[in-house]
């Protein structure tokens, strides 16, 4: 059995969660767009998160591309809303969305901290899906750009393929020269997170922070609901003296 060399979190809802920045950025940017700044930000955000839970599911079966979703969901709210725009506008909003969501975006002193610790023992990597500048910039807003080193920080737009294509799980592969049995995906996405990588021989921690019920197979390594569980798995039985 080979010691796992490398963690590997997911991004969106693993080290930032959706719902800590989401509802006050995107009524920000309503407030303040100038296509939505004289709507009402409450009633429009309601027709946005609607068609947004639409919309992932679109995702998550790659039915649409990361890039139709942002455009989509703003032009289906706006259908909705009564208000005739065009994808030029879409791609506008998402990016002042964009802009405005950093400052909304706070460290998580606990999930900093075990990050920090477990960097004493493992290569610590993230792999995402999104876009380089996106991706990169809420690292960076919840102060992690300089714990991670770049050279692990693996995004979906950079390597032209996202989870769950087996190519992405290859490229982490192929760029760390490691095995994938030493290789440890941690992430909320059981089918991007713990299913695809376990595929491609890669190991797996589930975050299952909605208890949701747990599949038969594949098995991950384990299920947690915290990423603070993480300091009893992965540090509680280390002999080997920290990284240098």
């Amino acid at each position: 059995m080979y010691p796992i060399k490398l963690v590997l979190f997911d991004l969106d809802d693993t080290l930032l969660h959706f719902a800590d920045y989401w509802e006050n950025s995107v009524k920000d940017a309503f407030r303040n767009h100038f296509f939505t700044s004289e709507m009402n930000s409450n009633d429009l955000f309601d027709v946005f998160s609607n068609v947004e839970q639409f919309l992932v599911k679109k995702l998550d079966s790659k039915q649409i591309s990361f890039d139709e979703y942002r455009t989509k969901r703003f032009l289906y709210s706006m259908d909705q809303m009564g208000k005739t725009t065009d994808v030029e506008t879409a791609i506008n909003f998402e990016m002042f969305y964009q802009s405005i969501s950093k400052k909304h975006m706070k460290p998580n002193v606990m999930i900093n901290k075990i990050i920090k610790d477990l960097s004493n023992y493992y290569q610590i990597g993230v792999l995402t899906n999104g876009s380089k500048g996106w991706q990169n910039d809420k690292l960076e807003a919840i102060g992690l750009d300089g714990i991670i080193p770049k050279e692990y920080v693996f995004i979906s737009e950079v390597i032209g393929y996202e989870k769950p294509s087996p190519e992405i799980y290859h490229h982490v592969l192929s760029m760390t020269s490691l095995p994938p049995e030493q290789v440890l995906v941690v992430g909320d996405s059981w089918t991007n997170d713990v299913a695809a990588p376990i595929q491609e021989g890669l190991k797996a921690i589930w975050l299952n922070k909605k208890n949701y019920q747990v599949p038969q197979e594949p098995r991950p390594l384990a299920v947690i609901t915290e990423i603070e569980e993480l300091r009893a798995i992965l540090l509680s039985h280390i002999d080997d003296s920290p990284l240098d």
